[in-house]
């Protein structure tokens, strides 16, 4: 997500030499990490944020990719989803508040 200069997070913890953490994906998650990404890349962008999948998306992407999903992989991507949305808006109000300083 870029601020209002097209500025990454991690573009500007690089500038002030700060660590930008990576994503530790156990090799038993990593069908569902790309799942998900999958799954996120063809959800249009709300108007304040990233709005949760629906089962909906989820059932079409099933139908479109051919990919089972179990009662257990789908919280596992809601949880993940959950946590993504959460993330964008904690970064959301970061940019926000250094704009206004």
């Amino acid at each position: 997500m870029r601020d209002t200069n097209g500025e990454t997070r991690r573009e500007r913890n690089e500038a002030f030499e700060l660590l930008s953490p990576e994503a530790e994906v156990p090799e038993a998650g990593h069908a569902l990490w790309d799942w998900f990404w999958d799954l996120r890349s063809a959800q249009a962008p709300g108007f304040s944020g990233p709005a949760p999948l629906s089962h909906q998306e989820m059932l079409a992407w099933v139908q479109l990719t051919g990919n089972l999903l179990r009662r257990e992989d789908i919280a596992v991507l809601k949880a993940m989803d959950g946590r993504y949305c959460q993330a964008v808006e904690e970064e959301t109000e970061a940019i926000r508040a250094r704009e206004a300083e």
